[in-house]
């Protein structure tokens, strides 16, 4: 429900001022007071704008705001038909931005409150599902993939008038009656089961409230599940709408929980960790072949359930009346006009509309719901609000029709296709000639980047389930979209054909409008090696290199400056090279390894860290390079210790679009930390010992002001082999 400070912008001009264009300019909100009130009552433009204000603005204090807006007729004359009518951008303080779409409706619509009831979600989800063709392989009858565990939901679907006491029980699908084993090594099942779809749920688990810990399937309750069976009242709220939910679903008997399906570890001891390695190993096939996923996506905890509180107000269409009369008053007005000819009755719809309502969701936040959202063929969200439908087809919202979203949201988290890989690529490259069209599997390695750089900003409960966590997209990668024969390996989030240009990665850093520098990153060596992203931990996420070979270039600055030569990488289940790493060794045979001196910049304004090389005697004027990238600096702190041993690895010239003498000299900053015994790969397998290093970031050299000077890090050469931990 829009405001009364943007219905009176919009239909009566409140606030116009003239700013010397044809432009419609208005003052918007002129205090974080009126604000908050605005947000009180949820309109949708003052919450966009108070999520970017709170950015750099305290909104529990009262002080004064400037927000400028600027209304612009789309002339569909000249631009063709773009889906809306009018634009409406917002300007706050800092530069920062907002833009808005209104589309016109037809004026005879009136728009109606929609009333949250159970009836109507039902009613919403089986359109979307019938429209839907991304789950039919479960319309053709025979062979079906199951879970090794599923609760059952017979009881309640023979007790919906009055579920309270129903129960569910857990059930071994192999053993389930109707659904006939086939191959149970893999869970392939011939189904006899009327009711023989299951779904899947996406939650957040949340912190125990009062102490008391969730419900979980553990090898001390798996009986009691069994034989019992589960009460409703027991199940936390989101457990218990999500089976109750379910249990309305056309042929839908089982629901598949994590905590409830999977043995959750009662300690470290190799016994309790078994069933979890195990059944992880199928984690991203049972979303994929899931009928369909529920997610509660609004809630933060166990308890906040999937239905939102019923608030009539908030549940109108954001329709509103535009009085835009012809901004140019030199022209002559048809003969009957009249000022109602001047109004358009429209809709809003926000840049941000689909951001707001899923992607900065709570659940969405969470990094082993990504691997869920991204893989189940259809994703059902219990928003804050509304509900909102997922799938490869289309997405849609009960406020805003698959169209219009389209308007907004220009990416659509589950299209892989290399289609869109290249659209990404051709995006970023803004236009450059590329350099790697040659490369096979290019626009696959672009979808990889886009999901690392994606999956970086997730939140983990346990950093060791940085790599898990992701295993069924890597997996689907391998197996799906990649076309080399034969396929990459992979190994602790990177992949061995073109591994040299993946160990180029970065953490992002923000740097304030004040200057001050942040990088809050953590290191955690039970992610995965130094060498790989998924040992780094960052609310910013990472950038992940552009994906190479070097062989396109003619000029010698296209030359790749190091070799990986071998890898050593022990999982925690051997049976799955997707999942936990335990350790990695990576051998690699730089040209060149010069010691350097880090240390921290004296005024830390604007380039907080510096490095210059380590000559003895020293220079009385020693050049320093200020570009660097530091992967965890609260982490890493013996990197700034007087006896650290720092090394720069030159790597390679980046970004490869620029020109020759544009190019940055790309390294990897090491720490020296004693030495390893390494075997070699292949029928040699020869054992040796190596000089250790751990990566600790990457620097940037430029050619300015002294090509001389940064080509200086490139006068020693060595053939040296050495290994990053």
């Amino acid at each position: 429900m829009l405001c009364d400070v943007c219905i009176g912008m919009l239909t009566r001009r409140t606030g116009q001022f003239f700013d010397g264009t044809l432009d419609v300019t208005f003052e918007h909100h002129k205090s974080i007071k009126t604000l908050r009130q605005s947000l009180s009552i949820h309109c949708p433009i003052c919450t966009r704008l108070a999520r970017i204000l709170s950015q750099d603005t305290d909104l529990s204090r009262d002080q004064p705001v400037a927000i400028k807006a600027c209304l612009r007729k789309v002339s569909q004359r000249i631009h063709g038909p773009k889906g809306y009518d009018f634009t409406l951008d917002f300007e706050l303080r800092k530069a920062r931005s907002s833009r808005f779409f209104l589309a016109k409706i037809d004026p005879r619509v009136q728009a109606i409150p929609r009333q949250q009831t159970s009836n109507n979600i039902l009613e919403t989800a089986r359109m979307w599902m019938k429209r839907c063709k991304c789950a039919r392989s479960w319309e053709i009858p025979g062979e079906r993939w199951y879970p090794r565990r599923l609760l059952d939901l017979r009881e309640l679907r023979a007790n919906l008038k009055d579920p309270r006491n129903s129960r569910i029980r857990l059930v071994e699908s192999s053993e389930c009656p109707g659904l006939q084993t086939k191959n149970n090594g893999t869970h392939r099942i011939r189904s006899g089961h009327q009711d023989d779809r299951y779904v899947t749920l996406s939650h957040c688990w949340g912190k125990p409230i009062d102490g008391v810990i969730p419900l979980k399937l553990t090898t001390e309750t798996e009986r009691r599940f069994k034989t019992e069976g589960i009460r409703l009242q027991e199940l936390p709220r989101t457990f218990r709408d999500a089976v109750v939910f379910a249990s309305y679903l056309d042929k839908v008997g089982f629901i598949w929980i994590d905590s409830l399906c999977i043995r959750q570890p009662l300690s470290k001891a190799q016994e309790q960790q078994q069933d979890w390695l195990e059944q992880s190993r199928y984690m991203g096939t049972v979303y994929q072949k899931g009928f369909l996923n529920i997610s509660a996506t609004a809630s933060s905890d166990g308890n906040g359930g999937l239905f939102f509180d019923e608030r009539p107000d908030h549940l109108w269409e954001n329709n509103v009346n535009v009085y835009y009369p012809d901004p140019n008053p030199s022209e002559p007005k048809r003969d009957n006009f009249s000022e109602l000819d001047a109004y358009t009755r429209c809709t809003l719809i926000g840049t941000a509309a689909w951001e707001d309502l899923v992607e900065l969701a709570p659940v969405n936040r969470r990094a082993w719901v990504f691997q869920e959202r991204l893989l189940a063929p259809r994703v059902l969200h219990f928003g804050c609000n509304q509900l909102a439908w997922e799938c490869c087809e289309f997405q849609s919202s009960e406020e805003h029709s698959d169209e219009q979203l389209d308007i907004a949201q220009k990416r659509h988290l589950k299209h892989l296709t290399p289609a869109v890989g290249r659209t990404l690529r051709e995006m970023r490259l803004k236009g450059a000639p590329d350099p790697d069209l040659h490369l096979r599997d290019l626009y696959t390695y672009e979808l990889w980047k886009m999901v690392v750089e994606t999956y970086s900003r997730m939140q983990l409960t346990k950093f060791e389930d940085k790599l898990i966590a992701l295993a069924g997209v890597a997996r689907l990668f391998q197996e799906s979209l990649f076309k080399l024969n034969p396929r990459p390996q992979y190994f602790a989030g990177l992949w061995g054909i073109c591994l040299e240009s993946q160990l180029l990665w970065s953490v992002k850093e923000v740097y304030e409008d004040n200057g001050i520098y942040d990088n809050p990153a953590r290191r955690h060596r039970e992610g995965g090696p130094s060498f790989s992203w998924a040992s780094i931990d960052s609310p910013y996420g990472i950038t992940y290199s552009d994906v190479t070979d070097y062989k396109s270039s003619s000029d010698t600055t296209g030359e790749l400056l190091f070799k990986a030569v071998d890898h050593n990488i022990s999982l925690a289940d051997p049976k799955n090279p997707f999942g936990m790493v335990t350790g990695g060794q990576l051998l690699l045979a730089p040209r060149h390894l010069r010691r350097i001196e880090l240390y921290k910049s004296p005024v830390s304004i604007p380039l907080p860290f510096a490095i210059r090389l380590k000559i003895e005697p020293p220079p009385k004027r020693p050049t320093e390079f200020a570009n660097i990238y530091l992967d965890a600096p609260d982490s890493d702190v013996d990197i700034f210790q007087a006896d650290a041993q720092m090394y720069c690895m030159p790597a390679a010239y980046g970004e490869r679009t620029e020109k020759k003498g544009d190019r940055y000299l790309y390294c990897l900053l090491l720490k020296h930390e004693g030495s390893i015994s390494f075997t070699r790969s292949g029928s040699g397998r020869t054992e040796g010992r190596y000089r250790a290093f751990r990566r600790v970031g990457i620097v940037k050299l430029s050619a300015y002001p002294s090509e001389r000077e940064r080509d200086a890090f490139k006068e020693e050469t060595t053939k040296e082999v050495i290994c990053l931990c």
